[in-house]
């Protein structure tokens, strides 16, 4: 929406007496022009440029039209000499005696050419020295007309700047004391003051003689055997000591029972075609049998062969990275490596778990000279989500040699996920670690 400005204007005539045709034909030809803009909130329009046109109106048709480009002042104040801006019309020309006239202003608040009506208002005298140029010689001076009512107050100015300060007067007399007036109530005690330092001490004093020792007196007899006294109560248990050195490893334990068979290898090379032996005569033709296909087993043209997919466990071990940087941690493949017989994938950092299956996720960190306090978080980063609790291990700003943290936790995913193991605090480390991802039918 278009914002109007209202405008209040006054045109300063240029008003003097010419007695020759020398005089009348060196008036200027313009005219002063004064408006303070408002807003649509009339809220003044200040130190702004201002694009503005003038039309003059003879009746309702232009007869002279220029366009101005202005700022206002500090209070609004926009200052125009009509006569003096861009036209291809002769100011000169104007016929001032065959009125009447009206001068119509238009705006720009942006200082272009998008002008808006502001308002348009009548001529009431004609400046006297442009009517006499364009009228002649003039005639007599008329009598002062009665005074028109009185204008509507102007806008208050901006306050100005403060005067000087006047020199400080003479002091005056002192007056007469007064008389003492009544004694006011008691106030309340002060604070006590802190307590002062303590002085120095004083040089210590002689030492005084030893006295004499006294005669030693016999020894009487030894008395009875007191009651034993009843037990003390049992005191509260101190903290605990900070931990232990790791102690030897233990023996091997037995070797396990052998585990599940392992996929089948590839097949070997074709050995070498045998000579063809003499064909043999042919045998009597059998009657046709019949065939039915059980549980994992497929017939087709006459070809049997086994279908389903392996039912061996998912699972997965993985070495983890010695790193000293956050987020996720790289993670390198033991036993066997690369993807694994329906199992789960081992990627640079990260281990893909399969949906709607039940695993069982164990992690243990071997830390030594670690520096500041660490922790690692297991999660499920398909979905941005930790899983089972954090690992944390040492104090901010102290040296750890020789820790042993783990976490355990199952996890069954509902889609198809990335399990990594992420850094979330701490720089550098040095530790041995494994994660197990197994399974659990």
């Amino acid at each position: 929406m278009k914002r109007l400005l209202s405008l209040i204007g006054a045109v300063l005539m240029t008003v003097g007496l010419f007695h020759s045709e020398q005089a009348i034909a060196q008036t200027p030809q313009k005219m002063s022009y004064q408006a303070v803009i408002r807003n649509a909130s009339s809220v003044l329009v200040t130190q702004q440029a201002v694009g503005v046109r003038i039309s003059i109106l003879q009746n309702t048709t232009p007869v002279y039209v220029e366009t101005q480009t202005a700022s206002t002042n500090i209070n609004g104040l926009l200052t125009l000499e009509i006569g003096t801006g861009t036209t291809t019309d002769d100011f000169t020309a104007i016929d001032w005696a065959n009125g009447p006239y009206f001068i119509q202003i238009e705006t720009d608040p942006s200082g272009g050419t998008n002008y808006t009506i502001v308002g348009t208002s009548q001529l009431m005298s004609v400046p006297y020295a442009l009517y006499a140029e364009n009228s002649g010689t003039p005639g007599p001076i008329g009598p002062m007309g009665p005074q028109g009512p009185a204008g509507n107050d102007g806008l208050d100015g901006a306050t100005g700047p403060m005067g000087p300060q006047g020199p400080a007067g003479n002091d005056g007399l002192d007056g007469a004391t007064g008389p003492m007036g009544p004694q006011g109530p008691a106030g309340n005690d002060g604070l006590d003051g802190a307590t002062g330092p303590m002085g120095p001490q004083g040089p210590q004093g002689p030492a005084g003689n030893d006295g004499l020792d006294g005669a030693t007196g016999p020894m009487g007899p030894q008395g009875p055997a007191g009651n034993d006294g009843l037990d003390g109560a049992t005191g509260p248990m101190g903290p605990q000591g900070p931990q232990g050195p790791a102690g030897n490893d233990g023996l091997d334990g037995a070797t396990g029972p052998m585990g599940p068979q392992g996929p089948q290898g590839p097949a070997g090379a074709t050995g070498a075609t045998g000579a063809t032996g003499p064909q043999g005569p042919q045998g009597e033709t059998g009657p046709a049998g019949t065939y039915t296909a059980g549980s994992g087993i497929d017939i087709t043209g006459g070809v049997i062969s086994a279908t389903g997919s392996s039912t061996m466990p998912e699972y997965a071990y993985a070495y983890i990275g010695n790193s000293s940087t956050l987020g996720a941690q790289t993670l390198t493949a033991m036993f066997p490596s690369a993807t694994y017989v329906n199992g789960v994938v081992m990627n640079g950092s990260s281990i893909t778990l399969h949906a709607n299956k039940m695993y069982e996720v164990t992690v243990a960190f071997y830390i030594y000279n670690a520096t500041g306090g660490h922790t690692y978080k297991m999660k499920d980063a398909t979905n941005s989500t930790y899983l089972g609790t954090e690992i944390y291990f040492g104090q901010g700003g102290s040296d750890i040699s020789y820790n042993m943290s783990t976490t355990n936790f199952l996890y069954k995913p509902t889609t198809d996920v990335e399990l990594v193991l992420e850094k979330t605090q701490g720089t550098d480390v040095n530790l041995i670690g494994k994660i197990v991802v197994k399974e659990i039918r």
